[in-house]
C-alpha cells in the first residue's frame, strides 16, 4: 500500500511511502520508500528514506553539472 508522498530537491521527484496497513491500529508500517520522477514515472527499486533522498539529490547534482 503507498501512503504519504512528498517532494524532495528541487526538480520535482516524490519520495512515496510503501508498506503494509496494521489491522489493530490503521497506521501504515512503512517498510521502503519508492521515487516517482517529475514525469511521474516510479524509479526502479526501493529504498530508506535516506537512500531516495540520496538519490534524488545525485540526479540533481548530475544534472547541474552535465
Amino acid at each position: 500500500m503507498i501512503g504519504n508522498g512528498f517532494a524532495w530537491g528541487r526538480t520535482g521527484y516524490t519520495i512515496m511511502e510503501e508498506g503494509e496497513l496494521d489491522p489493530a491500529t490503521w497506521q501504515l508500517k512503512i517498510s521502503h520508500y519508492l521515487v516517482a520522477e517529475p514525469s511521474g514515472h516510479t524509479v526502479p527499486g526501493r529504498f530508506t528514506l535516506e537512500q531516495a533522498r540520496a538519490w534524488i539529490e545525485e540526479r540533481e547534482s548530475e544534472a547541474d553539472s552535465g
